[in-house]
């Protein structure tokens, strides 16, 4: 196996549904990619300022494809942005206030995250683990002066896929995407990027190909570093399309699965 690059996505996947993993074999694992010489890497629709309080120990030794694929980091340091225009956000939020005036919308800029005041106390408490920082705002119009990774959206959980849908279609001309894995929310991203890119961006910056991959996912925004990964895995609670795109499967999330095949792997010694 020549695996040199492990890359992960997070909620539904390296974490349980309590937001926790097994810390003490996450570290024997993290000692062993650095005595030989493995990049760990988080690949998440989350923000980097978030995913980081997940690693307090490890943070500057790893690297981050944060915002789907938006924003590059390793070990600390920025890499590569990518960034919404204002023109193609104003016009999206002018279109999801018409048609569905019950969603709420969230700004993801590079200083902070954008809520308007009027949400609903109980989104407020859920997006607070998501959004360390955060400011609310009267409307969102004019849009605040930041640079923006992404906009996302909190639909009624029936209308998920048809507002995804009209976004691609709509707002192609804006160069923008929406991506979703169900349960309401939906990330529109610039069109370019998505955590495929990002961990392409870093297999070339490290010198390396897919073929010294491995990737665990479980939800659409994964659908692209799952294809570009040889050794890619689809976690148990995944989806039955999103077990289609992966050559392999591992145990649940709720199992640890994640750290359950890479220490099979990395502290077993044994082969794929």
């Amino acid at each position: 196996m020549t695996v040199k690059v492990i890359a992960t996505d997070m909620d539904g996947t390296f974490l349980t549904d309590k937001k926790t993993y097994d810390k003490v074999l996450f570290d024997r694992l993290f000692d062993r990619f650095m005595a030989e010489g493995i990049k760990f890497v988080v690949a998440s629709g989350n923000q980097y300022r978030q995913i980081i309080q997940q690693f307090p120990k490890h943070k500057h030794l790893m690297s981050f494809v944060a915002e789907n694929g938006g924003h590059i980091i390793e070990n600390g340091r920025t890499l590569q942005e990518e960034f919404e225009t204002v023109e193609a956000i104003s016009a999206l939020v002018n279109y999801i206030e018409k048609h569905y005036p019950d969603t709420v919308i969230n700004l993801a800029g590079k200083a902070s995250s954008y809520l308007p005041m009027s949400t609903p106390k109980k989104i407020k408490d859920l997006l607070s683990y998501y959004l360390p920082v955060l400011k609310y705002v009267d409307n969102l119009h004019p849009i605040p002066e930041d640079d923006y990774f992404k906009v996302t959206l909190l639909v009624r959980d029936e209308l998920t896929f048809q507002v995804r849908d009209e976004i691609n279609t709509l707002f192609a001309d804006y160069q923008l995407t929406a991506t979703s894995s169900g349960f309401g929310c939906i990330d529109v991203i610039p069109s370019h990027v998505h955590k495929g890119t990002g961990l392409d961006f870093l297999l070339n910056h490290w010198g390396y190909g897919p073929e010294n991959l491995m990737v665990f996912g479980d939800g659409g925004n994964d659908i692209e570093m799952l294809k570009l990964a040889k050794y890619s895995f689809a976690m148990a609670n995944a989806p039955q399309e999103i077990k289609n795109v992966a050559n392999y499967q591992a145990p649940s999330n709720q199992e640890n699965g994640v750290l359950q095949v890479l220490a099979r792997h990395f502290l077993n010694e044994s082969d794929l």
